[in-house]
């Protein structure tokens, strides 16, 4: 997988504090990919910032903008359609359901780029429920997944191995749940997984 070349878009971010620029989640997205993580490329790849960590349509009603779902999807496609790279993610802004402009959300969004998804998932108090409850409406709208990204978080959590396996016997499908670690030793043999999960995704459709 040290061979992948991937271009990455996240197009819409609340909560974006330009003092503290590189603490953005799309900042963290340009050094992944090993990129300056200026405010210039931060605006290239998230066209729609705003500064409330709140929905996105009503952060934008905040700062007096508009958020159009058109314009979200339309801006999507065009980088899908002129990407030179093997692989393309376009990162979502909190749920699965988080609407975007009156009942489009990032669903319908996922549906109209006709892309499969990678569904990350935090250890903590309700996380089967939410998982369980995206997979289902996931599979309503009959949308791919290419597996679970089942995340520690920023610290070691005593309930993560427990939240953990609740949820893969709770899954009935054959869905991959692949554990990522706060433990760095254990974190780079994770991803490499998650990686070829992906690869041999795309290799299965190709």
């Amino acid at each position: 997988s040290k061979n992948i070349i991937i271009d990455f878009y996240k197009p819409i971010l609340s909560g974006f504090d330009l003092n503290k620029l590189n603490e953005s989640d799309t900042a963290k997205l340009l050094k992944a990919g090993e990129r300056v993580a200026s405010i210039d490329n931060i605006k290239k790849i998230t066209p729609w910032i705003f500064k409330k960590a709140l929905a996105p349509s009503i952060a934008a009603k905040h700062e007096n903008k508009k958020l159009s779902f058109d314009l979200v999807k339309k801006w999507c496609l065009e980088n899908k359609k002129n990407s030179k790279c093997q692989y393309l993610l376009f990162e979502g802004a909190g749920g699965i359901m988080v609407p975007i402009e009156r009942k489009k959300t990032f669903i319908d969004l996922f549906k109209a780029l006709k892309i499969p998804v990678i569904l990350v998932s935090g250890s903590y108090l309700g996380t089967v429920s939410h998982t369980l409850s995206a997979l289902e409406t996931l599979a309503k709208h009959n949308i791919k997944i290419i597996n679970i990204i089942f995340n520690e978080g920023k610290k070691l959590d005593e309930n993560y191995q427990d939240n953990y396996k609740l949820l893969k016997s709770s899954i009935i499908s054959n869905i991959k749940i692949r554990p990522l670690a706060y433990r760095a030793d254990k974190n780079n043999t994770q991803i490499k997984v998650i990686a070829d999960d992906i690869i041999k995704y795309f290799n299965r459709m190709a």
